[in-house]
């Protein structure tokens, strides 16, 4: 029979083994916490970025299609369009309206189509809208057609 002198380590052994497992089930759930809150900024970014670049399709649309209000002509406009970078309060909604560091770059190509007895100007207006931090931007990019 075994004394308790022989079994004396024993109960450390299993407190030991007890406390890696929890320990590793610990560090386990914090990663898997962590992965998810990064998930979470990233689907919100691209929800921002989406946002942006539909706003910046509709700027550009309304640069183009608009054109008379202002003098331009197709080409003009297209130009315009062609070389702006919209931002926040600068192009897209002011403070607090959830494009902080957001960024659009737009692009324009205009095509002149001869109808017989008419013209018509079309446009390819295009938006690479692109939101979030260093590390954690989502971009998206959008096209369209329009016809006046």
């Amino acid at each position: 029979m075994k004394t308790c002198r022989n079994q004396r380590g024993s109960t450390l052994m299993v407190a030991l083994f007890v406390l890696i497992v929890v320990l590793m089930l610990g560090f386990g759930l914090i990663r898997m916490l962590s992965n998810q809150s990064e998930q979470i900024v990233l689907e919100v970014n691209g929800s921002r970025a989406w946002a942006a670049g539909q706003s910046g399709l509709e700027w550009g649309l309304g640069r183009v299609l608009n054109r008379d209000t202002v003098g331009d002509s197709a080409i003009d406009a297209c130009t315009a369009v062609n070389t702006s970078v919209l931002s926040e309060g600068a192009g897209l909604p002011n403070t607090n309206s959830g494009f902080h560091r957001c960024r659009v770059t737009m692009s324009c190509q205009h095509t002149e189509y001869d109808l017989g007895n008419s013209q018509t100007n079309g446009f390819v207006i295009g938006a690479d809208a692109q939101c979030g931090p260093t590390g954690m931007a989502v971009s998206r990019q959008f096209e369209t057609q329009a016809f006046d």
